[in-house]
């Protein structure tokens, strides 16, 4: 079960580190409302993927 728990830490890790960069790229000009809409949608689902992934976590422990 510990590399279960490791694995789902490492994705959920991932996805964090992905929202932040994307996060940064908030504060660069994205071209068009188009780019920045598709930044925004790409931020939030990541957002659902860690909460999912957290919560998978907790229901592991």
């Amino acid at each position: 079960m510990s590399e279960s728990i490791d694995k789902i830490t490492k994705l959920a890790n991932e996805a964090k580190k992905e929202v932040e960069r994307l996060e940064d790229r908030r504060q660069e000009h994205l071209g068009n409302s188009i780019n920045y809409i598709e930044n925004e949608i790409q931020i939030q689902r990541l957002y659902a993927k860690v909460e999912a992934l957290e919560e998978a976590l907790d229901a592991i422990r």
